[in-house]
């Protein structure tokens, strides 16, 4: 595209800047090159006074990549459920012919058979079973909607068109187009025509939005799925071989590991000091009582280990090579004795004892395909890719059997380290985000001669890719790990096939050589276990030198000490001097030359916490931190950066305030969230409240309450603790409404509404059935001391420990994490009854092993934020309510008495009628009776009707008011009888009718008054 603009020229050529320039945001990342030429004005061409413009001309050309069209995804466009049903009823039928050919199959397995050839002949049986069942196959494209499709139009619609057109047609030829009796009769037709497109069109919009909330309902994957259809088109770098290129050279880039010291590492760790080679395969005590317990791993699948595997996988997820989804293996189930048994699990165990028991691994399980996904920026920098791998989904179930049995013995023969919280069982990042927060609260707070915090957050280079599988092979034996078992994890990586797919493209396979499997279920944890090898490594260092590495400088926590913390490849050390910091780092140093990782240490961060400030500046100023990396044959000195606010798992910390400042962040966050998905909802048509809601809850929410276990008791504390009013009322909904979070939470609720101002936010919440975030906020609270106190034996456990020490110790009056939540059980009336003759560790004992009761402190808590609702105050009516200023006031009487508990969420409301539903349910109309205070009541009479003895409030709107009788008609068709109450009308089920009635009330009184 090209075309003149003008600007105002630095010469000043031109008397005014850019009045407005328009343009599409997504146009940005689809130009390829913008180019802006002067235009020439010669002495015999056109002078500036001559140009349309007074601004300096130019010619300005831009070039733009041609995206794909944009696909419409209909919600019916996945098969449905009963598809799948018919699908398991293909193995279920009398006549046993659609089993027989797979038992067959796999009756010649190990004989005729190899693995390949198996896996070839049951995915093509799957595949005809579910083309018989669909009817189509599953892999076509779906198709791009035409213009002319218009699923809401009907023969009605077909009808009166063609009567309008005929009309039109016979006007023409008969020249009567200027006859008022036959411009009458087509315009009685054209309004026909256009009210039966309104009622189609509205009519299928409330049937598909039946259809959306079903699914809403039930089969949350289909729903999550319209929702995020993405409408940006293919990716931009379309030439498949350039990303193969691309992904081949990072998967295969050269890594200098050093085979002999990292054996000499593994030796050491083991107990054998001597560099002789291999000599740690020869080491005993721990080791060989692991080798042992080991042999656990090398023992037949079983069939539940199978049978739990195919259940690990997911639905609705995209097939690999092979065009066979998961669906297809966990579908093949039949109804024995009330059980569900799984047809396929003794077939795919026979294939997987014999893929472990012989090595022949299936050449199916080699090939995944590799997508790249756009993170954020430059979307034509590959560095912003990361690749997605799809592979088979047998090959999964395989990779799920091994990683089970590996991860359940790792943990029991204690082969992992205790500092790694990532990719470990009942373990996230909450607690890692707690050993922090302790950490950093003992240290920022307190004398100034307390002792310092080191804490040094590493960022390894491409962790995942870079692994060298030798070492990785060598660390497994190391912990034990050995026979056929380690033997079947390196069948799986013996040969490592990838091909990228880009628009439908599929490039030519090549070989990864190096690092984890992408989307193997097995490569967290096989590189958990390669990583903790640091760990154990410093670990061992402090036992056989604890001098030279300083070991007194550890941090310790309940008699324990904290000198890492990982989560997967986020490495934490810690430390309380510079000396012992250096240490762990020249052990980091000679860990990664060893196992050929790369720290990146202009990411790396040193946060030093101190409680006087002075102190940590000087320290910033004086004390260097980094990294001795080998470049070539020497050492360079790579120096860290030092800051004062640093980001750990989602979370912003420093030493200049506490820990509850990462929300300061997290409140921006949710905001941009917020915004966007109101936008996103209202561009597809689904901001309705059921719809709304429920994203709000699972994007919002889940921002706005990331880590709030650790950081929330904080604010939960602070307004259980709040003293009660005059009337004696708790006011913690008030206290909630203060919170910047939960603005957020209002704002999203109030533009639910379509609302500026709500004259009470009691009723805002109370018409969405939402509560306000402090309530979920306190349940992950409780619900995480819980997890804490069961899993024990673990450095979490050893600072739960420490933090219902100092909470002890002080009363609840320190600002820790263990204070804040025992202030609340205290303050909601649920404090654990601790013996009174108990010591101080016999009290600590006996709370680190007592569970809260959360249903019951959860209830005492809702009970006091909805106090107002329970008030005898509410028990008077409305007409006689009288205002004194206290709570609830006649707002809340109200709703309780005339409007009654929501029901217009359960189906679809067009958005016209549901405003003007909703502001009137909330009080919102101008009303008489809703104007500002300084008004007798006897003179809110109502403008409509002009009866000065009327107080115009809802009450006389919906039932009184003679100007609306002809509109109050329509409550026959609610099945509404002359004597019924308000209540009983609002609380009618058919609340799209009662709306479609309120807003022809509405639109009355808007030409009575000119305003609602």
């Amino acid at each position: 595209m090209e075309g003149d603009i003008t600007f105002v020229h630095k010469n000043n050529v031109g008397r005014s800047m850019i009045d407005l320039f328009v343009a599409s945001p997504a146009l940005y990342w689809k130009a390829t090159t913008l180019r802006v030429v002067d235009i020439p004005i010669s002495a015999t061409g056109p002078k500036v006074g001559e140009l349309l413009s007074d601004h300096c001309p130019v010619h300005l050309t831009l070039a733009v990549m041609r995206g794909s069209k944009v696909r419409e995804v209909r919600p019916d466009s996945n098969p449905r459920p009963r598809n799948w049903r018919k699908y398991t009823g293909l193995f279920v039928a009398e006549d046993s012919s659609n089993m027989n050919k797979i038992s067959d199959v796999f009756g010649k397995l190990g004989s005729e058979l190899n693995a390949t050839q198996a896996v070839d002949a049951m995915s093509k049986e799957l595949t005809r079973f579910m083309l018989r069942a669909f009817g189509i196959d599953r892999r076509q494209h779906r198709r791009t909607r035409e213009q002319g499709d218009a699923p809401w139009w009907t023969a009605e619609c077909a009808a009166a068109r063609e009567a309008m057109f005929s009309q039109r047609n016979l006007m023409r030829t008969s020249g009567t187009l200027d006859n008022a009796d036959a411009k009458s009769v087509f315009s009685r037709l054209r309004t026909r025509y256009q009210r039966l497109r309104r009622e189609a069109r509205e009519s299928y919009r409330i049937k598909h939005f039946e259809e959306l909330l079903k699914k809403c309902k039930g089969n949350s994957h289909s729903f999550w799925r319209l929702l995020e259809a993405s409408t940006q088109g293919n990716c931009l770098l379309s030439d498949v071989n350039d990303w193969k290129d691309y992904f081949q050279g990072l998967y295969n880039e050269e890594n200098a590991y050093r085979d002999s010291d990292a054996e000499a590492i593994l030796s050491f760790i083991n107990g054998q000091h001597g560099r002789n080679g291999n000599g740690w395969e020869a080491s005993t005590g721990q080791r060989v009582q692991r080798f042992k317990e080991a042999t656990q791993l090398n023992e037949p699948f079983s069939l539940a280990e199978v049978s739990c595997a195919i259940h690990c996988l997911h639905n609705h997820k995209a097939s690999g090579p092979d065009h066979v989804p998961a669906e297809c293996y966990k579908g093949a189930k039949m109804e024995i004795e009330g059980r569900s048994v799984n047809l396929l699990v003794p077939f795919i165990h026979r294939l997987f004892e014999h893929i472990r028991s012989t090595g022949d691994y299936p050449q199916q399980f080699t090939t995944s395909y590799l997508t790249p996904i756009h993170k954020k920026g430059d979307p034509m920098d590959k560095g912003n890719y990361r690749g997605l791998a799809v592979g088979s989904a047998l090959a999964k179930c395989y990779a799920f059997a091994l990683e089970r049995r590996l991860s359940r013995w790792g943990e029991a023969a204690k082969a992992r380290s205790s500092y790694q919280g990532g990719f470990r069982s009942k373990i996230g990042t909450i607690h890692n985000l707690l050993v922090l927060r302790h950490l950093t609260d003992r240290h920022r707070t307190g004398p100034s001669s307390s002792r310092p915090l080191f804490v040094c957050q590493v960022d390894f280079e491409k962790a995942f890719d870079r692994v060298p599988r030798d070492l990785l092979w060598k660390r497994l034996h190391e912990r034990g790990i050995h026979g056929s078992m380690l033997e079947a994890l390196k069948s799986c990586y013996r040969k490592v096939l990838l091909r990228v797919r880009v628009n439908g493209d599929i490039s030519d396979a090549f070989e990864s050589c190096q690092g984890v499997k992408q989307g193997c279920p097995l490569s967290p944890t096989l590189f958990g276990f390669f990583i903790e090898g640091f760990a154990d490594y410093v670990e061992t260092k402090d036992l056989c030198n604890p001098k030279g590495m300083y070991v007194e400088d550890i941090p310790v926590v309940d008699s324990t000490r904290i000198p890492t913390m990982f989560y997967a490849d986020d490495l934490n050390l810690l430390a309380h001097n510079h000396r012992r910091l250096m240490c762990v780092l020249t052990a980091l140093g000679e860990w990664c030359s060893a196992f050929g990782m790369t720290v990146h240490t202009r990411k790396c961060e040193v946060v030093y916490f101190h409680p006087d400030q002075k102190h940590r500046l000087l320290a910033s100023q004086i004390l260097r931190v980094g990294l001795r990396c080998l470049d070539g044959n020497r050492y360079e000195f790579q120096e860290m950066k030092w800051v004062t606010r640093a980001r750990y798992l989602g979370l912003y910390y420093g030493p200049d305030a506490p820990f509850e400042s990462c929300t300061n962040e997290l409140f921006e966050a949710g905001q941009r969230a917020m915004y966007a998905l109101i936008d996103k909802l209202n561009r597809r048509g689904l901001f309705i409240p059921r719809i709304a809601l429920r994203c709000f809850d699972t994007q919002i929410r889940a921002i706005l309450s990331y880590g709030a276990q650790v950081w929330s008791p904080y604010f939960l504390s602070r307004l259980l603790d709040n003293p009660r009013d005059a009337q004696g009322r708790y006011c913690y909904f008030e206290g909630a409404m203060e919170d910047r979070m939960v603005g957020i939470q209002r704002t999203f609720l109030r533009t639910l509404a379509s609302i500026g101002r709500v004259p009470d936010n009691r009723l805002l919440f109370r018409e969405f059935s939402q509560d306000p975030l402090h309530l979920y906020w306190a349940t992950l609270v409780f619900r995480f001391w819980n997890r804490l106190v069961r899993g024990r034996n673990g450095i979490f456990y050893n600072v739960f420990r420490e933090e219902i020490r100092t909470a002890l110790l002080s009363d609840c009056s320190s600002p820790t994490w263990g204070s804040f939540v025992l202030k609340m059980l205290r303050c909601l009336g649920h404090w654990p009854d601790v013996p009174i003759d108990l010591g101080l560790e016999d009290r600590v004992n006996f709370l680190a092993t007592r569970e809260i009761c959360v249903g019951s402190v959860m209830f005492t808590l809702e009970e006091r934020f909805n106090e107002d609702w329970l008030s005898p105050r509410l028990l008077t009516q409305p007409r006689d309510f009288v205002s004194d200023g206290g709570k609830p006031g006649v707002k809340m009487c109200r709703h309780t008495n005339w409007m009654g508990m929501p029901l217009h969420g359960a189906s679809y409301i067009p958005m016209p009628a549901y405003t003007s539903l909703l502001r009137f349910r909330l009080g919102a109309w101008a009303l008489e009776v809703n104007r500002p205070n300084g008004r007798p009541r006897e003179q809110r009479w109502c403008r409509v009707c002009n009866n000065a003895d009327a107080v115009e409030d809802e009450y006389h709107v919906m039932m009184e008011c003679p100007a609306y009788d002809e509109i109050r008609a329509d409550f026959a068709g609610l099945g509404v009888g002359q004597n019924s109450t308000m209540l009983q009308v609002m609380s009618i089920q058919d609340q799209l009718h009662l709306a479609r009635i309120i807003h022809n009330i509405r639109k009355k009184r808007v030409s009575h008054v000119g305003r609602t």
